[in-house]
């Protein structure tokens, strides 16, 4: 039992560390995470300002869930962001890592505080993608 106890402390003060280490401030003083700012993307169906540039991060994978990014607004209107984080979970999981993380990143494009932090915390993005 004291092993199981010992093991759960240390698991408990990684996920900690982790989540301390992509905690970005907002220029309001907001502190928020970069796996927050990738969970809000995840769920949010409104208007998606990233969507062009999400499009052309993931173009030449020759997926057919991914739209053409020559749309424009069009497409903020059609490929809400839960869509493009799929396609980037999904290409991420086929191995286009650094295209998914750049489409992931393309979720906060209307916030600059959140797209700072994703750009900061690049591996935070890669590892919300493929867990």
């Amino acid at each position: 039992m004291k092993i199981i106890a010992i093991g759960l402390a240390a698991a408990i003060a990684a996920v900690a560390a982790i989540v301390e280490a992509t905690t970005c401030t907002g220029a309001a003083g907001n502190q928020f995470s970069a796996e927050e700012a990738l969970e809000w993307c995840s769920h949010d169906h409104g208007f998606n300002e990233g969507a062009v540039c999400g499009a052309r991060a993931l173009a030449n994978l020759g997926s057919s869930g991914v739209p053409a990014a020559a749309a424009g607004a069009i497409l903020g209107n059609t490929w809400d962001r839960t869509d493009m984080m799929g396609a980037a979970r999904v290409a991420a999981r086929v191995g286009q890592v650094d295209a998914a993380v750049d489409a992931a990143m393309c979720c906060q494009l209307h916030n600059p505080d959140a797209y700072k932090c994703l750009v900061d915390h690049r591996a935070a993005v890669q590892q919300w993608l493929t867990k």
